[in-house]
């Protein structure tokens, strides 16, 4: 309802209904005290602390102390533990690893019944993009501590959350872009571009709006400044800025795709990997993953060769604490111990490419290195014996495409069995979300 009406107000209104609402929802991040645990400078991109450490006890204890009286689920576990002695290394010898579907069949369980945490609870709904999405119940503090994260990641590049920027949205913001593809939050000084829209027939407005604009930080799922730079280059078309930090999240960032980002905008690219449920916050600038130990608890469990699951004790969120919480993605490790270190995110479970041979395959963008002529691509896993490689060919590049090598590629990177198909299509369908998915496994759901 309060959408249609939005797309139904003329642009200026549209800014003014954007500014009016970013500048709530700055008070609602920003506004109240930080726990001290979360005060002070923040390391978020090299090895961690001992002070880190020390940090993640004391908040774990604190977690531990508000479940053991005030969340059902874990009451039976934490009956006779003594909070004041416990580790992080205690956690598995005390609770039961736990999934999405057990959160979603007991969500009550999982809440606070504290009366001052209960009455004010948020609540934010997973995207779904695996299937199952979730409706999450949250404090103000928790979302106060993860806008103190994602601000002092920016901090690192000379930014902050109101520095002038642009966010490619994953959402509508107008029924057409036409000439002019960008509403504004004037308050917080954010240009909004949805992501839904870019198109070869759009891109020199998109283009002259981020020229006009100007931004310091660029906030975007990695495909959608993909597909932007891509049209561009093809278009002869020049960025006249240079942006302190591209901020990218919610996809996986492959090589090629941060060295096209960081090459054209002459910039840094910082990875985000999180999620709704505030359970993990890991950053990258290409030389692995770090994960402060002050925001979860992480368990890397070894499923294949390299590749580890993620299970993780978020202690952020007192509403809905959700510990030792298998969060369904995996990450492969590189020559860190530390299981708050890894080299890569390689994607959700369901996403993993698995042989007639049973072996499960990870990151598949090292199959297309070599291979030129395309413009976007998506990997379908029909079945065990069949994928379908949809590619979206370079409208200047497309007679160097060689599909023969492309197969060759996927077929000695997963198995000789695998009948593999390649289906030209003009463009590759983004989720409903926003976000493109560079692996779709479908042999788990039929």
């Amino acid at each position: 309802m309060l959408q249609n009406i939005y797309l139904n107000l003329p642009s200026p209104i549209q800014n003014m209904s954007l500014s009016i609402f970013g500048a709530k929802l700055y008070r609602e991040r920003f506004a109240g005290s930080i726990p001290t645990e979360y005060a002070g400078k923040i390391a978020l991109l090299d090895e961690f602390s001992e002070q880190d450490f020390i940090a993640q006890t004391s908040r774990l204890r604190a977690l531990i102390i508000h479940c053991k009286e005030y969340v059902p689920f874990y009451q039976p576990y934490l009956r006779n533990v003594n909070p004041a002695t416990l580790s992080a290394a205690d956690l598995g010898n005390i609770l039961p690893v736990i999934s999405k579907a057990d959160v979603l069949a007991n969500s009550s369980q999982f809440t606070s019944t504290h009366p001052e945490i209960q009455n004010r609870l948020k609540t934010a709904n997973t995207s779904g993009s695996s299937g199952t999405p979730l409706s999450i119940k949250y404090t103000d503090e928790s979302r106060r501590i993860n806008y103190r994260i994602y601000n002092s990641a920016l901090n690192q590049f000379g930014c902050h959350y109101r520095s002038k920027s642009t966010t490619f949205a994953g959402r509508i913001l107008y029924r057409q872009p036409k000439r002019n593809p960008d509403r504004y939050d004037f308050f917080n000084r954010t240009q909004y571009i949805s992501s839904y829209f870019i198109s070869d027939e759009s891109i020199n407005y998109y283009v002259d709006a981020l020229n006009r604009w100007q931004p310091e930080f660029i906030d975007t799922y990695p495909s959608a400044i993909v597909e932007l730079i891509k049209l561009a280059r093809d278009r002869g078309l020049k960025f006249t800025f240079t942006p302190k930090v591209v901020l990218t999240s919610s996809e996986n960032l492959s090589s090629d795709a941060r060295h096209l980002i960081e090459s054209t905008l002459n910039t840094t690219v910082l990875d985000h990997y999180g999620c709704t449920e505030m359970a993990i916050n890991a950053f990258s600038t290409g030389n692995g993953y770090y994960a402060n130990p002050r925001f979860s608890v992480l368990e890397l469990q070894h499923s294949f060769d390299n590749h580890y699951e993620v299970i993780t004790s978020g202690l952020l969120n007192f509403g809905m604490p959700l510990l030792r919480y298998k969060i369904g993605d995996m990450v492969s490790r590189g020559s860190s111990t530390s299981d708050y270190v890894f080299s890569s995110v390689d994607g959700r479970l369901d996403d993993i490419i698995v042989t007639p041979e049973g072996k499960k395959i990870g990151r598949m963008d090292p199959a297309f290195k070599g291979v030129e002529g395309i413009a976007s691509a998506q990997i379908i896993q029909e079945s065990l014996n069949k994928i379908i490689v949809l590619v979206v060919l370079d409208s200047k590049e497309a007679s160097r495409f060689d599909s023969t090598l492309l197969a060759s590629n996927i077929k000695e990177r997963t198995s000789q069995a695998i009948d593999v198909e390649i289906e030209y299509v003009k463009e590759i369908v983004k989720g409903a979300n926003g976000k493109f998915k560079s692996v779709v496994s479908k042999i788990n759901k039929k």
